[in-house]
């Protein structure tokens, strides 16, 4: 017997509305399999200077699952297609009367992703002093099944910086969909 006064089934996939909440299906219902998650978390440690075009070497990560470090240290492997939360985070050294900018942006499959969209970066116009500067970047983006995701340096040469106490880098990648 069908609890339900509108007769509900999973083809029409309503809730009946009546008080405990009961769904009783006359027929049989198919449900799809859920989509594997898809995550990864990597970090840099360590001083590094990065060259024109060069990418950011991770020496550590977090939580993964579909996604991984290629041995080379520099490029991320994504297994599923899909759409991703892309964050990430850079502390830059600035040292008086050196480099004033730093940038950084996502390239996927040696291309990179639309400047306007994952571009950021820090400039200092401290002259006196030695200051080390965060910054952080976000977006939205698609990725290839077998992509290879890399955090590129796209302005002068530039050194991350540690303090010893802090990430001097690091990237999330989280599937959305």
């Amino acid at each position: 017997m069908n609890p339900c006064e509108k007769n509900c089934s999973c083809e029409r996939c309503k809730k009946c509305g009546i008080p405990s909440r009961v769904i009783k299906g006359i027929e049989s219902c198919e449900i799809g399999q859920l989509p594997t998650p898809a995550y990864g978390n990597f970090f840099q440690t360590g001083f590094i200077d990065l060259t024109n075009n060069q990418p950011m070497p991770w020496n550590g990560l977090g939580e993964t699952a579909g996604i991984s470090l290629d041995p080379d240290t520099v490029t991320i492997k994504v297994t599923q297609a899909g759409v991703y939360y892309v964050d990430y985070h850079v502390n830059v050294q600035f040292f008086p009367g050196l480099g004033t900018t730093a940038q950084t942006a996502i390239f996927i499959n040696e291309v990179q992703v639309n400047p306007i969209q994952t571009r950021y970066g820090a400039t200092n116009q401290e002259t006196d002093r030695a200051e080390c500067s965060p910054y952080s970047g976000g977006t939205i983006i698609s990725i290839p099944a077998s992509g290879r995701v890399q955090l590129r340096n796209v302005g002068p040469t530039f050194r991350t910086c540690d303090g010893g106490v802090f990430l001097a880098a690091s990237i999330n990648l989280i599937k959305i969909n």
